[in-house]
């Protein structure tokens, strides 16, 4: 049995054309893009996070570090796109381990800036990432976004998408859709989640392609959330497979 595990890594935008033609070959077969469009994207990020199992890139997350001062206070704004996990691969928190990454990396800015992950959530199960891993993220079926949690997320769509960005909505207009993957689709039985039903409603062109730009505080409840995930994925991971198997099967059981 290959007990193998998935490595993270953080790095900066500076590796070879091998590796770019690595991911490339992954990409490819989740996402609309050509390979000249793909390449302009990956020169856009400036860290990467890479997934790899025994040496092989088996997905990643672009990475994209920017500053800005609202209302005479500094922001640090880190954004994740460019995301794929091989199918097989998925599952594996690998997205939430890079944020706690970036915590550890950014901490000295972190605390003397107001630090935001952000995304253009072009399928549910992107949004899903910040719902289901934290404890406060915008926008939500929870509350209506602040006045000052609205001005961070229209300050992002103009700085990064210009005319494409639907101002006070969120929303992030696109040429076509992008996604090549059944999970840019959702299941009718998953409609019942709040979250999801949620994300629906919030960005009902996602069916054309339409991103919703979600972000999330880098706080001290966060952090802790993120942190007993974590713990718990690595918990789980420890228990011999028998047990996992009979856990598994109870909840089903329950439900």
């Amino acid at each position: 049995m290959n007990h193998s595990k998935i490595q993270v890594s953080i790095v900066t935008n500076n590796f070879s054309d091998a590796v770019k033609e690595e991911m490339w070959a992954i990409y490819q077969n989740y996402y609309h893009y050509t390979r000249d469009s793909f390449m302009a994207r990956v020169a856009g990020n400036n860290y990467y996070s890479f997934y790899t199992l025994n040496g092989k890139i088996i997905g990643f997350t672009g990475l994209r570090i920017s500053r800005a001062v609202i209302d005479s206070r500094k922001h640090l704004f880190i954004y994740f796109g460019q995301t794929v996990i091989d199918k097989a691969h998925r599952g594996k928190s690998l997205i939430p381990v890079t944020g706690a990454r970036l915590y550890l990396m950014f901490w000295r800015e972190i605390l003397s800036s107001r630090t935001f992950f952000w995304a253009d959530a072009l399928t549910y199960k992107a949004y899903l990432v910040f719902a289901k891993s934290l404890e406060e993220f915008y926008p939500t079926y929870q509350q209506k976004n602040p006045e000052n949690i609205q001005k961070v997320i229209d300050y992002i769509g103009q700085e990064h998408y210009g005319k494409d960005y639907n101002f006070g909505l969120g929303t992030v207009s696109k040429d076509q859709v992008l996604v090549n993957d059944p999970c840019a689709s959702i299941p009718l039985k998953y409609r019942k989640d709040p979250d999801i039903r949620f994300y629906v409603q919030a960005n009902p062109g996602h069916t054309r392609g339409q991103g919703l730009i979600t972000l999330a505080p880098l706080s001290g409840t966060n952090f802790m959330k993120l942190a007993r995930r974590l713990m718990m994925k690595a918990v789980k991971a420890s228990l011999p497979v028998f047990f996992r198997a009979e856990r598994k099967g109870t909840r089903l059981a329950g439900n």
